[in-house]
């Protein structure tokens, strides 16, 4: 049997928007099935029926990849947007998805469980708006994908046919499993960026193309994702295809070989070994600086993404790791995946989800010789114009590798978080977002000191205070920038710098002490926010596993008491900084180390007249290194903190003396040839700085 035509005979799925009495909801639903057709059904709330197993929203994750005839949604309990666009492609073509809900002219002003995510102390979710739900219902009304039903109109439930028992791949599903083989035994360098919709089995093939090269001769393929979760269906598929035991995502002998997994930030460390064949499965969500590094660590590697959807937003992955991937390996090639499995073409449910949470979003084209206006922007205008929301939102799903549909429901509905456009003409050329955070009185402040409260929102006051001694900042009232996000036609024109501008001038009039932001730090971001007046105030000791990188926590100043708080915390995190990089920050990347030391204060470490002598000798080779520890490392602290040496002269050594890494490692990772000519670099830096004013210069 072919595939293809059992796909084409799939009936289209249909949202029942049913509402009014939850529980009355849940009845109806329950009355229509019979025998064991509560098997199929995958029911989403905190409970459920008896006999009906219930998926809590935050636990959809572990649910994807399988599949269900039905699909009910308790909207009651929480409509999470995530949580809904990932069920949904769980449903099988000829399923319905029931969402129960309140009445339709009810539903914006209902005090919904799911508005506690992001009502930041001191609101409550009763004083969240309903911007999102609004238009939500003015869609939903409209969409031919939906049946509304209530009291009076209840229609017979469909679930779809059980699925097919013999598994067959599609002949498109096939081309690609033979793409992926050709990457494992054709020429090295040349990657296969594969891309797909949401459903058109992109797991699968990674899966079974994974278990015949092991079957087949290859010794390793390591997969790569932002969380095991990611990767659940292609394990699965592998043991299948392989005929071998075993559940979850784990390192699984298949053949002679071995199927592994490993966060990106274990590949990073180095803690993976010999990767052999590298899948990254869901690259849109893993950073294109870690992209890169994973590039430079092998020469066999699979780059597959979803292009719209909750898993990450592939289209602003193709756009901004093509450039690398064009620089590192021209000869890469592209492959996507067009035909839905579980659905058939068409589907107007699809359409319903891309439509409802702007998962297909696009960039708009923008005139270059356009004038650039800058304004902030209210929801209820953004909820008025659906072509403005679309290409804002676009531009942020372009911009940001993790926007999900929930950063849209917190963009209309969040009170807190005040929404910037920019202006190429009429296109949308830049956007900002940034929340209100801070401000705590005295009693709430002592208690979060304690431990007895942390308030939920207010991240970046609430963890300089804790985290980084910097007490004043609770009670200080901080614009925290969450999002900038530039049209790529306009990157580094300026937009970006002038959206922060504006917003420091529009923060300063309005009584604000502080501008902040906290992100995943990398050289070109800490380049950014360093070039528009940030300074450095904390940075995280943990790694985010996907991204691979610690957390900046960046100030500006915006009066008098925001800039004593600045001056404060910069002196002491670059104060402190050279200790952490031998503890808690050993795996920052050095490059980012000697930039975070540059402007240091050194007048705690002096070099004597003593030290200038030693400095000569161990420069002109009559002392080791190893013997004068304490003085390189002042050396150097004092090298990076002054700024004369390149980042690249400065990393491979800060990464040895200061961070304690191996030498071995280091000239591996540095490409140096051999410890000797990393002891010689020393020896040089050593030799400048033996000279007392250039040592003080």
């Amino acid at each position: 049997m072919n595939r293809d035509a059992v796909v084409d005979d799939l009936r289209e799925r249909r949202l029942v928007l049913l509402t009014g009495d939850a529980s009355d909801g849940e009845d109806w639903v329950v009355r229509q099935l019979s025998g064991d057709g509560a098997a199929g059904v995958l029911w989403i709330a905190e409970t459920a029926p008896d006999g009906i197993e219930a998926t809590p929203g935050g636990r959809v994750g572990q649910r994807l990849g399988t599949e269900c005839s039905l699909l009910v949604f308790n909207a009651h309990q929480g409509f999470h947007p995530d949580a809904f666009a990932a069920a949904a492609g769980t449903l099988r073509g000829g399923g319905d998805c029931v969402v129960l809900a309140p009445a339709a002219e009810d539903w914006p002003a209902f005090t919904d469980p799911d508005k506690a995510r992001f009502a930041c102390y001191p609101r409550g979710p009763d004083e969240i708006p309903g911007w999102f739900i609004e238009r939500l219902v003015r869609i939903w009304r409209a969409h031919p994908a939906v049946q509304v039903a209530g009291p009076g109109s209840k229609p017979e439930l469909r679930q779809a046919a059980p699925p097919i028992d013999e598994f067959m791949l599609t002949p498109e599903q096939e081309s690609a499993v033979t793409a992926v083989e050709r990457v494992a035994h054709g020429h090295g360098r040349r990657p296969l960026v594969l891309t797909a919709d949401r459903g058109r089995g992109k797991s699968t093939v990674l899966g079974v193309a994974a278990a015949r090269l092991l079957m087949n001769g290859v010794a390793r393929v390591t997969v790569v994702a932002p969380g095991r979760a990611a990767v659940e269906t292609l394990f699965r598929h592998a043991r299948a295809t392989a005929g071998v035991d075993g559940h979850g995502v784990a390192d699984t002998a298949i053949g002679a070989g071995m199927l592994r997994f490993r966060l990106p930030s274990e590949c990073l460390a180095g803690a993976s070994g010999e990767p052999g064949l590298v899948m990254v499965d869901e690259a849109a969500v893993i950073p294109v600086a870690v992209l890169g590094s994973l590039l430079a660590r092998s020469n066999r590697l699979i780059f597959a993404s979803t292009v719209h959807g909750y898993e990450g937003s592939g289209r602003g992955f193709e756009l901004r790791f093509q450039a690398q991937l064009d620089r590192v390996m021209p000869q890469w090639h592209g492959l996507q995946l067009s035909n839905p499995l579980r659905w058939p073409a068409g589907d107007p449910l699809e359409d319903l989800l891309n439509t409802s949470f702007l998962l297909d979003a696009e960039l708009g084209e923008f005139d270059p010789e356009a004038r650039l206006t800058i304004s902030p922007v209210e929801p209820a205008a953004l909820v008025d114009n659906e072509p403005l929301l679309r290409a804002t939102f676009g531009l942020l799903i372009n911009a940001h590798y993790q926007t999900r549909p929930s950063d849209l429901r917190q963009l209309l509905d969040n009170p807190d978080v005040d929404i910037w456009l920019a202006h190429c003409g009429t296109t949308v050329a830049g956007v900002l977002l940034a929340s209100r955070e801070g401000g705590f009185d005295a009693d709430m402040s002592a208690r979060v000191l304690s431990g007895e409260r942390r308030p939920r929102g207010h991240l970046l006051p609430q963890s300089l205070a804790v985290h980084a001694g910097l007490d004043a900042a609770l009670r200080l009232s901080t614009l925290r920038v969450q999002r900038v996000a530039v049209h790529p036609g306009l990157r580094r024109s300026g937009v970006g710098r002038r959206l922060i501008e504006t917003v420091a001038g529009w923060a300063a009039k309005h009584g604000f002490d502080l501008l902040g932001t906290a992100y995943g730090v990398d050289s070109p971001l800490l380049g950014f926010w360093t070039a528009v007046g940030f300074l450095p105030v904390r940075l995280g000791v943990r790694t985010d596993p996907s991204s691979a990188a610690h957390s900046l926590f960046m100030l500006r100043g915006l009066g008098a008491a925001g800039n004593d708080l600045v001056s404060t915390g910069l002196y002491r995190f670059r104060r402190d900084l050279p200790w952490s990089l031998a503890a808690s920050l050993k795996d920052l990347d050095s490059g980012l180390a000697a930039s975070l030391l540059h402007g240091r204060d050194c007048s705690d470490m002096p070099l004597s007249e003593e030290d200038f002598t030693a400095l000569r000798r161990l420069s002109a080779g009559g002392r080791q290194p190893a013997t004068a520890d304490a003085l390189v490392w002042r050396c150097l602290v004092r090298a990076a903190a002054a700024g004369d040496l390149s980042t690249q002269q400065l990393a491979p050594l800060i990464a040895w003396r200061l961070q304690g890494r191996p030498g071995r490692d280091v000239c591996e990772t540095f490409s140096i040839t051999g410890r000797k000519i990393l002891e010689a670099r020393l020896r040089d830096l050593l030799s400048v700085l033996s000279d007392p004013r250039a040592a003080t210069g």
